[in-house]
């Protein structure tokens, strides 16, 4: 099957991307072809390469921080013909989603969505109030577009069906699972690189948050949590990976809470020194309340280190107390699980590591597939019997 991805969170860290990237490696080792779309804001042509069209973007105040420049999309069209794919499947709902549904109107393909996150068509993306209200329009009438024309319509959280309905959208929503590079994200022994080269002393314990650092990242609450649950005679630390537009304002409400001590800024890691600091830390931490399942928390598992997520989180569906990681309420219920962790000794922390990263073995790039494969014959039945009442 030859399959065209569409993305416009382009090259950004987040869960759009790893999900697309997973599912291309996986469709491809089960001898699919797969084209992906993308948007590169740095860009004034498409232009294929390497398994990808590239097509221009401008730098936008949205989620992923741009937006295709559909005027420019002429040549998009000729390279995706020239690929002949049998179904376009969406993975933003955006300029770019909205382009390749489009597309497969025109070809008549059938179509498959999956839903990330509401983000834009919830809270908007203005810079003050009158533009902000337009944003959100905007947004919603794509992703009502997209949705409403989709054969089927997927989301790895639970929560996408209600927020759907919050926008007057009604569909059926079948979950899709989060999977995540096993390959890249897997047990390692800890070192002292990490720590050195961040400068964290060597008696301390640390905990991790990793993530691109945007409003909805949780980052904000989570240093809120640890200031109100970790006193400052206590040898806990937490490391913040990543990076993204609001890390400015996370770095000065560090300041303002007199964290600086306590909290270290990692910036952007690598796949594989994200890796190795998961293996020095005790235990993945956030605040987010987002509905959308994030990709960081499942490396993290995948590592083999527990999570504490707060309970109302979409990752929150996916943990098992004391399985493969614990959720939290209150301040004092995240403190009290920090403390807990601080206080494994070795043989406990291996035992639990290794019980995380159980939970985390069917989480792989051809599981994905496999159950996509079945998306996309679904996809199929229902877009032939679509055309035939037509």
């Amino acid at each position: 099957m030859k399959v065209a991805l569409f993305s416009g969170a382009g090259a950004v860290k987040c869960a759009a991307s790893t999900y697309t990237s997973v599912l291309k490696s996986g469709l491809e080792k089960a001898g699919h072809q797969v084209l992906l779309v993308t948007a590169d804001p740095a860009i004034d042509d498409c232009f294929a390469q390497d398994g990808k069209i590239f097509c221009p973007a401008k730098i936008t105040p949205s989620l992923y921080g741009m937006s295709v420049r559909t005027s420019l999309l002429g040549p998009m069209e000729e390279l995706l013909n020239n690929f002949r794919p049998d179904l376009v499947h969406l993975v933003t709902l955006d300029e770019m989603g909205l382009a390749g549904l489009k597309y497969a109107q025109r070809r008549r393909l059938p179509l498959v969505t999956t839903i990330h996150n509401l983000h834009d068509a919830l809270e908007g993306y203005g810079v003050n109030k009158a533009y902000d209200n337009l944003a959100k329009m905007k947004v919603r009438s794509t992703v009502r577009k997209i949705v409403t024309e989709s054969d089927m319509v997927l989301a790895p959280s639970a929560q996408t069906a209600g927020l759907l309905q919050e926008l007057d959208i009604s569909c059926a929503v079948a979950r899709s699972p989060f999977c995540i590079d096993l390959e890249t994200f897997h047990p390692s022994e800890p070192t002292s690189q990490i720590r050195e080269r961040l400068n964290i002393p060597k008696d301390v314990t640390c905990y991790i948050f990793a993530g691109r650092l945007v409003d909805d990242c949780g980052l904000d609450e989570l240093l809120e949590v640890w200031n109100a649950s970790v006193p400052a005679i206590d040898n806990l630390h937490l490391i913040v990976a990543g990076s993204g537009p609001d890390a400015a304002f996370f770095a000065e409400k560090v300041k303002m809470l007199s964290l600086s001590y306590q909290v270290t800024f990692a910036g952007e890691l690598s796949p594989s020194d994200l890796n190795d600091c998961f293996s020095c830390c005790r235990a993945f931490v956030s605040a987010s309340r987002s509905s959308a399942v994030k990709a960081s928390p499942l490396e993290a598992q995948a590592a083999g280190l527990p999570v504490i997520v707060h309970k109302d989180s979409a990752n929150a569906e996916l943990v098992r107390d004391g399985v493969n990681g614990f959720t939290y309420d209150t301040p004092s219920q995240f403190g009290e699980k920090l403390h807990m962790m601080a206080g494994l000794d070795p043989e406990g922390e291996i035992l639990l590591r290794k019980l995380v990263r159980k939970s985390a073995v069917n989480l792989s790039d051809k599981n994905l597939a496999a159950v996509m494969e079945d998306t996309y014959e679904e996809a199929k039945k229902h877009h032939r019997e679509t055309l035939r009442d037509e």
